[in-house]
């Protein structure tokens, strides 16, 4: 069986990686230039690396658990020894106790990697944007391509665009998204957290988290540096999601001074990546939209959850039922 997925997040590439465990032929289609979606890296050239997307793995004892520590190579994974800590109003405080037992991985020079070497040695078209699928009988077409089965992984408003060039449609209707800004800074100057990142629980501020690149990772900024990663909450994202970077930027900074002290109101890098699916809020059921036996299967986040480990169960579980 030779099976299209659309999509190199962690869903499109766990479903391949599970299908070709079990021997099918897979080619994934991707528009941007690189794996792994929202599990995204951003190197800077004056040394800072920030994970720009999600920010750890839980695995919290689901497939991804037995497949990143038994599958794949484990020589930069990084276990995230310091905890989460909130913020009310900037004002910080211990986290749960309870919820820091659960371990979070990253790795040293990225959580990128973790997508890069799932997608090892995966047949996958980079830049290239399925817009549309034809279907002849029983078999479908993509980019000029023939399939026997199609796994579709983008956020649920695009992978809805892709049912409708075919006339079908899945019950779908309830799903929706947040969006995100993410704010990326690096520093000269050091910082010692006794947290790795923030959360504001009721998220209310728009500073819904804050993470400590340095704190989180080794190799993260220059020796003597720091890096953070904010990500604005949807509200105050969605509001002002039409504004320059320069408006996240500052409303960053103003936050960051008030945390840490005028020396982080200047950082010597400030990058913006706005998500407008970041999480979804409200998710339809994997059984309802997928029935057995089809080849028009759909594996996004807005079935099982926004979460790397949510995403990769999806796709592992659409790839058990193609197969």
């Amino acid at each position: 069986m030779r099976v299209a997925i659309v999509g190199a997040g962690v869903s499109g590439l766990a479903a391949a990686f599970r299908l070709k465990q079990l021997g099918e032929e897979v080619v994934v289609f991707e528009k941007s230039g690189g794996l792994g979606g929202r599990v995204n890296s951003r190197k800077h050239k004056l040394g800072y690396t920030f994970d720009v997307g999600a920010t750890s793995i839980t695995p919290r004892g689901k497939t991804i658990d037995r497949v990143m520590l038994g599958n794949l190579p484990t020589e930069e994974l990084v276990k995230v020894e310091k905890p989460i800590w909130t913020h009310s109003g900037l004002r910080t405080a211990p986290g749960s106790a309870s919820k820091n037992t659960t371990a979070r991985y990253n790795y040293r020079h990225g959580i990128q990697t973790f997508a890069n070497l799932l997608g090892e040695g995966t047949d996958v078209r980079l830049k290239t944007d399925v817009l549309q699928i034809k279907r002849n009988g029983e078999i479908y077409d993509l980019a000029g391509e023939q399939f026997d089965a199609v796994i579709l992984t983008p956020p649920i408003p695009q992978t809805c665009q892709l049912l409708w060039s075919l006339g079908e449609s899945r019950p779908v209707a309830n799903v929706s998204y947040r969006s995100c800004v993410s704010v990326m800074l690096g520093y000269q100057t050091a910082v010692e957290t006794p947290y790795h990142a923030l959360i504001d629980i009721e998220q209310v501020h728009p500073l819904t988290w804050l993470s400590v690149e340095s704190a989180k990772s080794p190799d993260r900024a220059p020796q003597g540096g720091s890096a953070f990663v904010a990500q604005l909450g949807a509200r105050f994202s969605q509001q002002n999601y039409a504004q320059p970077d320069e408006f996240f930027i500052d409303a960053t900074l103003s936050f960051m001074k008030s945390l840490y002290g005028s020396a982080f109101a200047t950082p010597e890098v400030a990058m913006v990546k706005k998500w407008k699916y970041s999480q979804p809020e409200s998710l339809a059921r994997f059984e309802n939209v997928n029935v057995p036996g089809a080849k028009l299967l759909v594996a996004s986040d807005g079935l099982m959850g926004g979460h790397i480990e949510d995403a990769f169960e999806c796709g592992w579980r659409a790839a058990e039922m193609l197969a």
